[in-house]
Protein backbone atom coordinates (compact mmCIF):
# COMPACT_ATOMS: atom_id res chain seq x y z
CA UNK A 1 0.00 0.00 0.00
CA UNK A 2 1.45 3.24 -1.32
CA UNK A 3 1.77 6.19 1.50
CA UNK A 4 -0.02 9.35 1.14
CA UNK A 5 3.59 11.00 0.78
CA UNK A 6 4.12 8.61 -2.02
CA UNK A 7 0.86 9.13 -3.52
CA UNK A 8 2.13 13.17 -3.35
CA UNK A 9 5.49 12.83 -5.16
CA UNK A 10 4.14 10.84 -7.84
CA UNK A 11 1.30 13.05 -8.74
CA UNK A 12 3.35 15.86 -8.22
CA UNK A 13 5.94 14.63 -10.50
CA UNK A 14 3.48 14.22 -13.14
CA UNK A 15 2.43 17.73 -12.95
CA UNK A 16 5.59 18.96 -13.20
CA UNK A 17 5.75 19.08 -16.88
CA UNK A 18 6.02 22.86 -16.82
CA UNK A 19 2.94 23.40 -18.11
CA UNK A 20 1.16 24.29 -14.40
CA UNK A 21 2.32 27.32 -12.10
CA UNK A 22 3.00 26.44 -8.66
CA UNK A 23 0.07 28.02 -7.27
CA UNK A 24 -1.69 25.68 -9.66
CA UNK A 25 -0.30 22.29 -8.92
CA UNK A 26 -0.73 23.82 -5.42
CA UNK A 27 -4.61 23.83 -6.39
CA UNK A 28 -4.55 20.61 -7.81
CA UNK A 29 -2.73 18.61 -4.76
CA UNK A 30 -5.05 20.70 -2.37
CA UNK A 31 -8.07 19.10 -4.46
CA UNK A 32 -6.77 15.86 -4.78
CA UNK A 33 -5.56 14.97 -1.22
CA UNK A 34 -7.41 17.56 0.90
CA UNK A 35 -6.55 17.34 4.55
CA UNK A 36 -4.02 14.38 3.98
CA UNK A 37 -1.27 16.62 3.23
CA UNK A 38 -2.54 19.85 4.78
CA UNK A 39 -1.29 22.13 4.59
CA UNK A 40 -0.71 20.94 0.85
CA UNK A 41 1.34 24.13 0.01
CA UNK A 42 3.97 23.32 2.62
CA UNK A 43 4.49 19.53 1.40
CA UNK A 44 4.40 20.44 -2.31
CA UNK A 45 7.27 23.14 -1.32
CA UNK A 46 9.42 20.62 0.33
CA UNK A 47 8.98 17.66 -2.38
CA UNK A 48 9.79 20.12 -4.78
CA UNK A 49 12.90 21.44 -2.50
CA UNK A 50 13.81 17.64 -1.95
CA UNK A 51 14.11 17.15 -5.93
CA UNK A 52 16.08 19.65 -6.66
CA UNK A 53 18.24 18.81 -3.83
CA UNK A 54 18.43 15.36 -5.78
CA UNK A 55 19.21 17.13 -9.34
CA UNK A 56 16.25 15.66 -10.54
CA UNK A 57 13.76 18.91 -11.08
CA UNK A 58 14.65 22.64 -11.78
CA UNK A 59 11.94 25.30 -11.13
CA UNK A 60 11.67 27.91 -13.70
CA UNK A 61 10.24 31.28 -13.91
CA UNK A 62 9.63 32.09 -17.17
CA UNK A 63 8.14 29.36 -19.43
CA UNK A 64 9.56 26.98 -21.60
CA UNK A 65 9.75 28.77 -24.96
CA UNK A 66 11.14 26.13 -27.54
CA UNK A 67 14.73 26.39 -26.28
CA UNK A 68 14.70 22.88 -24.41
CA UNK A 69 13.66 19.96 -26.21
CA UNK A 70 11.83 18.11 -23.55
CA UNK A 71 10.74 14.99 -25.86
CA UNK A 72 11.52 11.45 -24.62
CA UNK A 73 14.96 10.19 -24.73
CA UNK A 74 16.49 14.17 -24.27
CA UNK A 75 18.68 15.59 -22.27
CA UNK A 76 18.45 19.74 -21.94
CA UNK A 77 20.68 19.85 -19.67
CA UNK A 78 23.28 18.10 -21.80
CA UNK A 79 24.67 16.42 -19.05
CA UNK A 80 24.13 12.77 -18.93
CA UNK A 81 26.11 10.34 -20.82
CA UNK A 82 24.16 8.22 -23.72
CA UNK A 83 21.90 5.60 -22.60
CA UNK A 84 24.41 1.93 -23.02
CA UNK A 85 22.44 0.05 -26.05
CA UNK A 86 23.61 -3.50 -24.66
CA UNK A 87 20.70 -2.47 -21.77
CA UNK A 88 17.71 -3.06 -24.22
CA UNK A 89 15.86 -0.06 -23.17
CA UNK A 90 16.14 1.99 -26.30
CA UNK A 91 14.27 0.94 -29.53
CA UNK A 92 15.22 2.61 -33.03
CA UNK A 93 13.11 4.27 -34.62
Amino acid sequence: MMRPLDDLNSLLWELMDGTRTIRQINLLMDSTFHERIAPAEERVETSITNMMSLGLVIVRTSPISGEWDTSALQDPSGLLTDTDSSLGIIEEE
